[in-house]
């Protein structure tokens, strides 16, 4: 009944910022709650107080991060830029995330999962991918995506796990979960 969830807050989060309606809520809690779910260990993140790590948590809570430091970043002039401890990235430690994606969540036979011991499917299948996109990219870009932001720009990516020659993702818009340049298209036809 009142237990914080992290699929639950992300999509109050999303609808809020759509909204343009953000400043409503207690945003400090929030974002201090949602850092805490990261597992210092395993580097995903997990839904839930003194839950394990579920590779779908990857986009609801690393998106909400994600949603909540870019509308820091943009809105709020008295408060310090919000990142990471070396004013470099997200409130998170996406290096640590897309460890966990692409050594853990990964099936060697295509295909995410929930963690290593559960089979693949294709709802953690877009969860881990789109968290994984949000952990690349998502400093590199306002919302909402402007005509400038052509989401394939790699010079703007955030810190990087791997090999940068074969595991960059398109950009994904943190808010709405498509890829930028769909956000883009959709926008201009309202």
């Amino acid at each position: 009944f009142n237990e914080a969830h992290g699929g639950y807050s992300f999509c109050a989060l999303a609808a809020l910022r759509i909204l343009g309606l953000v400043s409503i809520i207690n945003v400090e809690m929030l974002r201090s709650w949602l850092v805490r779910r990261q597992l210092e260990f395993e580097g995903g993140f997990c839904g839930r107080t003194n839950k394990l790590v579920d590779g779908c948590y990857s986009f609801w809570q690393g998106g909400a991060i994600a949603v909540l430091d870019g509308w820091y970043n943009e809105n709020d002039a008295a408060c310090e830029k919000v990142g990471a401890a070396d004013d470099e990235g997200l409130s998170f430690d996406e290096v640590m995330l897309q460890r966990y994606i692409l050594l853990c969540a990964q099936d060697v036979n295509g295909g995410l999962r929930d963690k290593p011991s559960k089979p693949k499917d294709f709802y953690h299948s877009c969860y881990n991918l789109s968290g994984l996109s949000v952990s690349q990219h998502a400093l590199s870009s306002s919302w909402p995506p402007t005509s400038s932001d052509t989401g394939d720009d790699d010079k703007n990516l955030n810190r990087l796990f791997g090999d940068s020659s074969f595991n960059i993702l398109a950009r994904t818009d943190p808010v709405l979960n498509i890829r930028t340049d769909r956000a883009r298209h959709a926008a201009k036809q309202f």
